[in-house]
C-alpha cells in the first residue's frame, strides 16, 4: 500500500493539485502544462497514479499541440499505435487518431462510432493496449461523455463462489468481429486485410496489473470478445453479467468533457465507453493516442 500512496506525497511536494473523481476511478491532477518538458521522477508518479485510480485528468490543456501531445505520451514506455484506418489520423502524426464526427471543408475526418460499446483498448493484440490519452478539442454541448469502469475493484466485489468461477476461464477476441461493428463502412478489401494482419488472440478473463500485483477483470470488449469452455449461450451469459456488474456506479467515473481536457487510462484492468450525443447538430473531436504493451496479459 506505501507504494501505491507515494505518488500522492510527490504530487503534493510538487505543489500539484489532487483531487479523487470517484471512490474507485479518477484522479484530477491540476498545476501541469503537459507541452513542458517533464523530469523521469514527474512521469514515474503519474504513471503509477494512473495504475491506481485508472484515469488521470489533466483539465485546461488548450494550448497542447499535436506534436506536445504525442511527446507527452511517449514518455510513458510503449509504443505508439498506428491505426490502420490511416484516413482518420493526422496527416503530419499517424499516431493520434481523431475520435468523433468533426468534419474539415465538408469532409468527414473522424471515426464516429469508436468508442461506442464498453471496451478495454486493443484487446484484440496479443501485447495490447497499456496507456491511452484523450485530447478534447470539440465536445457536444450535452452528451458524449466517457464512462470509464476499474476491473480491479469489481473482481474484489465479485462472490467468492464466482470469482472461484471465472479464475481459470480465457476470453477469445476478435479484431475483424470487432472491426465491422467501428468500421461498416470499411470494404471487404478492407476486411480481408484487417483479418489478415489481426488474428484471434486468447487472454485470460482474470489479470494480473503488474505494477500493482494485483487481479482485475480482462472481459476485452462487448462486440469482440467472447468466454471460452463454454456453451455458447453459457458464455454469453456469463460475459453479459460480469459486464454488468464491472460498469455498475460504484466501480466507474463518468467523464462530461470540457474542450481542453486530456484523459490518461490505464488499460490493464479497466473497461470504458462513450456516450452518443446528436451527431446531426453537434460535432465531437478528440485525439487519441494508445501506447501498445510490450507484455501479453497474464493471470
Amino acid at each position: 500500500m506505501a507504494q501505491q500512496t507515494a505518488w500522492r506525497a510527490a504530487a503534493a511536494a510538487r505543489g500539484l493539485g489532487v483531487r479523487d473523481l470517484s471512490d474507485h476511478v479518477g484522479i484530477a491532477i491540476t498545476g501541469l502544462d503537459l507541452a513542458q518538458a517533464m523530469d523521469a521522477p514527474t512521469v514515474s508518479m503519474l504513471r503509477a497514479a494512473c495504475a491506481e485510480r485508472t484515469v488521470i485528468l489533466f483539465a485546461q490543456q488548450q494550448a497542447l499541440d499535436p506534436a506536445g501531445y504525442l511527446a507527452f505520451a511517449r514518455r510513458f514506455g510503449g509504443r505508439p499505435d498506428l491505426h490502420s484506418q490511416r484516413h482518420y489520423c493526422l496527416p503530419d502524426h499517424h499516431e493520434i487518431f481523431v475520435v468523433g464526427n468533426a468534419q474539415e471543408g465538408g469532409k468527414k475526418i473522424g471515426a464516429s462510432r469508436v468508442g461506442l460499446n464498453w471496451h478495454t483498448d486493443h484487446y484484440h493484440l496479443p501485447e495490447p493496449g497499456l496507456f491511452t490519452f484523450l485530447h478534447a478539442l470539440q465536445v457536444p454541448s450535452v452528451a458524449g461523455d466517457t464512462r470509464y469502469a476499474n476491473g480491479m475493484a469489481a473482481l474484489d466485489a465479485l462472490p467468492a463462489d464466482l470469482r472461484a468461477r471465472i479464475d481459470p476461464l480465457q476470453v477469445l477476441h476478435s479484431r475483424a468481429r470487432l472491426f465491422r461493428m467501428l468500421f461498416p463502412e470499411a470494404s471487404e478489401a478492407e476486411m480481408e486485410a484487417e483479418r489478415q494482419k489481426v488474428p484471434d488472440v486468447i487472454h485470460p478473463l482474470v489479470r494480473l496489473h503488474p505494477e500493482l500485483q494485483r487481479h482485475g477483470l480482462y472481459l476485452g470488449g462487448e462486440w469482440g470478445s467472447t468466454i471460452l469452455g463454454l456453451a455458447e449461450a453459457e458464455a454469453q451469459v456469463l460475459f453479459d453479467s460480469l459486464l454488468q456488474h464491472l460498469i455498475a456506479d460504484p466501480f466507474c467515473y463518468q467523464h462530461a468533457w470540457q474542450p481542453g481536457d486530456v484523459l490518461m487510462s490505464d488499460n490493464r484492468c479497466s473497461m470504458h465507453r462513450a456516450s452518443e450525443w446528436d451527431e446531426a447538430s453537434e460535432q465531437r473531436r478528440l485525439h487519441r493516442i494508445i501506447l501498445i504493451d510490450d507484455q501479453r496479459p497474464v493471470h
